[in-house]
């Protein structure tokens, strides 16, 4: 059955102008590609070129003539799903829409009307989304009245409401370990995250900056409801902020049935910046799957199934991924849920495509967020030359997940190995032949 894969990918995070082109959000037009199919209709923020779907063709082993990009170099918001030309142009495409089915990064009110507009159901999940459902899972300050509902582990912590409750939330979180975190109430990939402590201001993990937590905490509370509040919030949280051993997701995908099935699970890379005056760490990317104590894996699985089948029993169906950590001290931490594709969901689905079902059980993966951007057609080469592209024999090697022919955003690699020590020597052989 063909997709329309439609990659509204951050528009309920706020990414200012709609227009641009070169937002790093734009990446996942070229990432988000590699979910296509024969016959597959993509609705991308940016064009896709022919040349990467042609190499994504014959990789994946279809015909990318097949595939067809409808791009207006926007985001692709509810607005731009809706507009004439463009369901217009969807129609031509689809035909009365029998036979089509619809994968949505996230399932938007839009996404719903799209699907009646075009023909294309019924399936459960689309009245939870016509109202707007999927907004209980995207937000910071539902995330913890779920999660307590649901008795999951969480950092101590309150949603605040006015500058004058973020004051006190401050003051009554900081002193458990000295630092806490307030998270935007609609964020992604800790843009919208600030971290406050008593302790020394250095990068950390999940935030975009570490500010020093003077003595006048009300007016330290001002400065971030105005850096991190605006007319869409529902409130800021505020959580004690723990160090950790793993930082790692869970991804889930709830079918029309309401039964969550896991998918996968990953790490979060991260490094110091190379800038020393940068304020947050380089996110290098995800390790596949997540390597973690036995004894934590069963909680964790334990724990966020319980989380997956609340949000599966209040209507919602698709793609949700939740994030948690290790303490230093052993404990397991869940700190956010999103209804959408998690970001390792593209790897996810590349490995199975290409080594099969169960691959966790014999291989492993690494995203690559930070590679020197360079055009396609000479990373292509390099991989050639240096015999670092994947290899359907060994089922090891590198993939190009995206490339930004304006050079402006780093390539996006998948490396793939039998072992977590073969992909890092992988890695190292990629990053020499960059450089």
């Amino acid at each position: 059955m063909p997709k329309i894969i439609i990659l509204n990918v951050g528009t309920a995070h706020a990414l200012g102008d709609h227009a641009s082109s070169t937002h790093p959000i734009t990446r996942s037009g070229w990432r988000h590609a590699w979910f296509a199919d024969r016959g597959d209709v993509i609705v991308s923020p940016v064009a896709v070129g022919r040349d990467f779907l042609r190499y994504l063709g014959e990789t994946l082993g279809f015909d990318p003539a097949s595939v067809t990009v409808l791009s207006r170099e926007r985001l692709v918001t509810d607005e731009f799903l809706l507009s004439e030309d463009v369901l217009a142009e969807l129609r031509e495409l689809t035909g009365d829409g029998s036979g089509w089915r619809l994968m949505p990064c996230f399932w938007t009110q839009g996404v719903a009307e799209l699907a009646a507009r075009l023909g294309i159901g019924p399936r459960a999940g689309l009245g939870f989304a016509a109202q707007r459902g999927a907004d209980l899972l995207n937000r910071k300050t539902h995330f913890r009245q779920l999660a307590a509902g649901a008795g999951l582990p969480l950092p101590e912590g309150s949603v605040a409401r006015t500058p004058r409750e973020l004051a006190e939330a401050i003051e009554r979180h900081l002193p458990c370990t000295g630092t806490v975190i307030v998270k935007q109430d609609d964020g992604a990939g800790g843009l919208g995250n600030l971290t406050l402590t008593r302790g020394e201001a250095v990068p950390l993990p999940g935030s975009r900056e570490t500010r020093q937590a003077g003595e006048d905490i009300p007016a330290l509370a001002e400065e971030v409801w105005a850096a991190l509040a605006d007319e869409l919030s529902h409130g800021l949280v505020v959580e004690s902020y723990h160090d950790s051993t793993h930082q790692f997701y869970l991804e889930y995908a709830i079918g029309d049935d309401g039964v969550p099935a896991f998918l996968d699970s990953g790490e979060i890379r991260l490094r110091p910046d190379t800038d020393p005056d940068s304020t947050e760490l380089v996110w290098v990317g995800l390790d596949i799957p997540a390597t973690l104590p036995p004894a934590l894996t069963a909680e964790a699985m334990h724990q966020s199934l319980r989380l997956a089948a609340l949000t599966a029993q209040i209507g919602y169906r698709g793609h949700l991924n939740i994030d948690a950590i290790a303490t230093t001290t052993g404990d397991l931490v869940f700190n956010e849920i999103n209804a959408r594709w998690g970001g390792g969901l593209v790897a996810h689905v590349i490995c199975e495509r290409l080594i099969g079902r169960g691959y966790a059980d014999h291989h492993v993966a690494a995203t690559l967020r930070d590679v020197p951007p360079a055009p396609l057609e000479d990373v292509l080469r390099t991989l050639r030359e240096e015999r670092l592209g994947f290899d359907r024999d060994t089922n090891e090697g590198v993939l190009v997940l995206a490339c930004d022919p304006l050079l402006v955003n780093d390539t996006e690699c998948l490396v793939v190995g039998a072992t977590r020590d073969r992909v890092r020597e992988i890695e190292e052989r990629l990053r020499k032949a960059l450089a």
